[in-house]
């Protein structure tokens, strides 16, 4: 499936909330088929029927350098097309809209575009549209998110961002269909298509150069007419409910199977009604519990494919003071003893058996285990071992007291802080919360919720992200894009604002810093870094792993030609059909 938006900065924490659920039967996600075929003859046409469960409505900004909403990108996916087609390992495959070659020597990264990739409005997608897309990135007015390290890495984004220069010098239109990027420094992860370097998505110059830069995002060219080169076009729209899509003509690929597509936002705790009552041929976004109200429904099929999304238990151990992480925090989490004892406590695998609708399994690396060999399967991560957990404070000088809780080693007795968010179903969220703050009980640990409850969501994100005080413990996750190496790990940098226990030490930044080196251009050595890196980090405990789950989509069993792999999957949209 083309999944379109990759969840950046603050977005990323949208997927916050906490193991949802009560206990209820379980089918193991590993079991769940990547594919769906029907047996019947598929037939041409029909209206394909698509749900969303979203607890929002989507903003309706179809520009993806200019979006901030996740909603809009996915319900932007049938017509918003990437340029590149992917290998199974997130890598670039030739035979896309667009390929791209790299030059080290020359640090350039060339793109040539196929004759055949237009707009719907039937003009061709040309190399200025990239150019254009990238001074829509790089110019003030418009703010965008996607100017940050990696678009500053292309010559003259700077000079045009300051307002001194009138182009990108090193965006080089070569001719209509190829244009050539000129890179300061080439770095390994341009080998990952959303790595950010080269665009996927572009803007259609010829459409919107007369917009001014800073009315863009808010112009009826970008909210209400939208061009696109993908397999399908918007005819009709309910900004912020629904979207009628019909085939493009001008598409460059496939023809559409479908005659239409009409996609809806549906509340989540509606969306398993509307399958049941087959008012939807597809589910997009469904959590576990959607998941397993519908699992059984005998029209429909389950796909289920591992997400690259890992959940984490984290401890401020610092502050983010101008620019910089700085661990100057006085708290007992300072203590890598206490960190792991904290998470050998936890019994992860029984609370993702009993909560996780099997969709759930304890991560062992804070790498999700979707990115397949970058994800060290030899580490064990902490399984449940409260003797090692309770041996660990013995030896540290943690005494236990009469009442079950533990002393410092300077003899003192102390109670750190959880800071928890709610979520969509609090009493299964809180339950689970109540499980981590027994297990740390059971090594003599007092826990207790910050405030004595779950905090708001929109509160908990403002704590979290603006350094907030009265907190030693957070729960969290991250959604993770293509890229693993620099997407993940570069988030625990000293200067990365989302490195949100603020720890920094010179061993974790070498080693984050080896897997964009010149030597990390061998794949071979890149993973050995990458392995060195996880096991660091497990060590040290800043991040302790929680949970990997599975990502599920619900299709009428009336389709066929559905799969969620990787390189298939990129074409689902007109690849799809209905049976007789």
């Amino acid at each position: 499936m083309n999944k379109k938006g990759v969840v950046k900065g603050i977005l990323a924490l949208a997927t916050v909330v906490m193991v949802q659920g009560t206990v209820g039967p379980s089918v193991s996600a590993n079991k769940l088929p990547l594919e769906y075929n029907s047996h019947k003859k598929q037939v041409k046409g029909g209206t394909l029927h698509v749900g969303l469960a979203s607890g929002g409505v989507f903003k309706g900004i179809f520009a993806p350098p200019l979006r901030i909403d996740v909603p809009t990108s996915e319900v932007a996916q049938f017509g918003e097309y990437s340029l590149f087609s992917i290998n199974d390992d997130y890598t670039y495959a030739k035979g896309g809209l667009a390929d791209v070659t790299f030059d080290q020597k020359q640090k350039t990264a060339t793109v040539k575009i196929k004759k055949s990739t237009r707009w719907s409005d039937g003009h061709p997608v040309e190399a200025k549209d990239i150019a254009y897309t990238y001074e829509v990135i790089a110019n003030p007015a418009t703010n965008s998110g996607d100017y940050d390290d990696r678009s500053r890495d292309i010559v003259g984004m700077e000079e045009y961002h300051e307002g001194k220069a009138d182009n990108v010098s090193g965006v080089e239109v070569k001719d209509e269909k190829t244009c050539v990027i000129h890179f300061k420094e080439m770095k390994p992860e341009m080998k990952f298509p959303s790595s950010g370097y080269v665009l996927g998505e572009v803007m259609p110059y010829h459409y919107l150069k007369d917009v001014p830069f800073d009315k863009l995002a808010s112009s009826d060219k970008v909210q209400k007419t939208p061009l696109f080169y993908g397999p399908f076009k918007i005819k009709n729209m309910v900004k912020g409910e629904s979207i009628e899509w019909v085939p493009n003509k001008y598409y460059g690929g496939k023809k559409p199977n479908l005659s239409k597509i009409v996609v809806e936002v549906v509340d989540p705790g509606h969306a398993a009604a509307a399958l049941k009552a087959n008012k939807y041929d597809v589910l997009l976004e469904q959590s576990p519990s959607i998941y397993n109200k519908v699992k059984k429904l005998p029209q429909y099929v389950v796909l289920g494919k591992k997400a690259k999304y890992y959940s984490y238990v984290g401890f401020k151990v610092g502050h983010f003071k101008n620019g910089v992480n700085v661990m100057d925090r006085k708290t007992p989490v300072q203590d890598r003893t206490l960190r792991q004892a904290m998470g050998y406590a936890l019994n992860m695998d029984q609370i993702s058996k009993k909560f996780g609708y099997g969709l759930k399994y304890r991560a062992n690396t804070i790498v999700p285990d979707a990115f397949g060999k970058y994800n060290d399967h030899k580490l064990k991560g902490y399984p449940l071992d409260l003797k090692k957990a309770n041996r660990l404070l013995d030896k540290a000088g943690y005494k236990m007291q009469k009442n079950g809780y533990r002393t410092l080693p300077n003899g003192k007795p102390f109670t750190l802080k959880l800071l928890a968010a709610m979520s969509s179903d609090n009493a299964g969220n809180r339950n689970t919360v109540e499980v981590y703050l027994q297990q740390w009980k059971k090594i003599g640990v007092k826990v207790e919720l910050k405030g004595g409850r779950l905090q708001e969501f929109n509160s908990y994100i403002e704590q979290l992200t603006n350094d907030g005080e009265g907190y030693d413990v957070y729960l969290s996750n991250w959604s993770v894009s293509s890229a693993p190496t620099s997407s993940l790990a570069e988030t625990y940098l000293p200067n990365n604002p989302y490195n949100l226990s603020h720890f920094v030490t010179k061993e974790n930044t070498k080693l984050i810093k080896s897997l964009s080196s010149k030597e990390a251009f061998n794949t071979d050595y890149q993973i050995k870094q990458f392995y060195k890196w996880q096991a660091y980090m497990n060590k040290e405990a800043y991040i302790i792993p929680r949970q990997f789950q599975y990502d599920t989509y619900t299709f009428s069993k009336k389709l066929t030609n559905v799969t969620l792999d990787t390189k298939k999957g990129a074409t689902l949209w007109e690849d799809i059909a209905f049976t007789k």
